[in-house]
């Protein structure tokens, strides 16, 4: 028969609890698991209201835009457009188109699990900032042209369709913003789909509407 020691008898009884301990808590995510490998979070299947909120604002922004094309057709009543579309219009039509293959890029790298998807988040933000940049060279030509809010009807219709749409792009960046926060909080792997997702949809329909803006007013130059 064996005979412990108090100090023996101590770090046996530690060692058990300790077993017990592990086998009823169980052990927690490993770091390199994280939301990538992770299960879905069945709370996360909920339609958050900020998604509620993105179907919403396309409802809005369709009514928008139609109202104010509507109103610029009328409001020319067939004359011709009164100056010729800068070259800065082309390169940001170029852009918008790239905006929505990085992001088309962006999703399929996301169902792939392939973490490159991040990479092109960043690409997607940067040519948002670039059409910016080149919607404020477009507007300074215009006024080098002596083409401002008042000018004329066409002039004062693009302003208006042009920063508004702008207004939009930068709404566009705040949703990419929010891509980028889930996957630094390394949110579920299902919650960062639907984040991309709707981000996605959201910039294809903003694009979409800069196709639209481009489109009224070459049609009004024929």
């Amino acid at each position: 028969m064996v005979i412990l020691t108090p100090m023996e008898v101590a770090m046996v009884t530690i060692a058990e609890k300790s077993a017990e301990r592990r086998a009823i808590v169980p052990p927690p995510p490993r770091r390199d698991d994280g939301w990538w490998n992770g299960s879905d979070d069945p709370q996360s299947l909920a339609v958050p209201s900020w998604q509620l909120g993105t179907w919403i604002g396309l409802g809005t922004l369709t009514v928008l835009f139609a109202a104010l094309s509507s109103a610029y057709i009328v409001r020319i009543g067939g004359e011709r457009l009164a100056f010729a579309l800068p070259q800065t219009v082309w390169l940001s039509t170029a852009l918008l188109i790239a905006n929505s293959v990085a992001l088309v890029v962006a999703r399929r790298l996301l169902e792939r699990r392939q973490r490159r998807f991040i990479r092109w988040l960043f690409v997607s933000a940067g040519i948002g900032i670039a059409f910016l940049a080149a919607q404020a060279i477009t507007w300074q030509i215009m006024a080098g042209q002596g083409l401002f809010l008042t000018t004329n009807p066409h002039s004062s219709f693009f302003y208006v369709l042009t920063v508004v749409h702008g207004a939009h792009v930068l709404g566009g960046l705040v949703a990419l913003g929010r891509c980028m926060y889930h996957v630094r909080q390394r949110s579920p792997l299902s919650r960062m789909r639907r984040a991309l997702g709707m981000t996605a949809t959201y910039w294809h329909f903003v694009d979409a509407v800069w196709l639209w803006i481009v489109a009224l007013f070459l049609w009004t130059s024929l």
